[in-house]
């Protein structure tokens, strides 16, 4: 399953809070360097355009935090009650 497919189930209502919650776990870990320079590139060309709360901006930054926090990740997920796609994401 892809980040599109993961992010598809996740409501448009959620996005702009889930995006912050992304946001904050990349902005916040000490493994940033874990997170490929194209990816980061990538998430800053979005939030230049005011985007990273969109379909694409939110399949970006779960990539990213996945790449950096797969645990916090999943766990903010959880918190935002989106637990079924924490399944998905231990699928990738």
């Amino acid at each position: 399953m892809t980040f599109k497919d993961i992010v598809s189930k996740i409501p448009s209502s959620t996005w702009e809070v889930t995006s912050e919650r992304l946001i904050d776990i990349v902005l916040n870990s000490k493994n940033a360097k874990k997170m490929p320079s194209g990816l980061a590139k990538t998430i800053l060309y979005y939030w230049q355009r005011d985007q990273l709360a969109s379909e694409i901006g939110l399949q970006r930054l779960l990539e990213a935090s996945m790449h950096i926090d797969p645990d916090k990740t999943a766990e903010t997920l959880k918190d935002l009650g989106l637990q079924e796609l924490t399944v998905l994401l231990e699928s990738q």
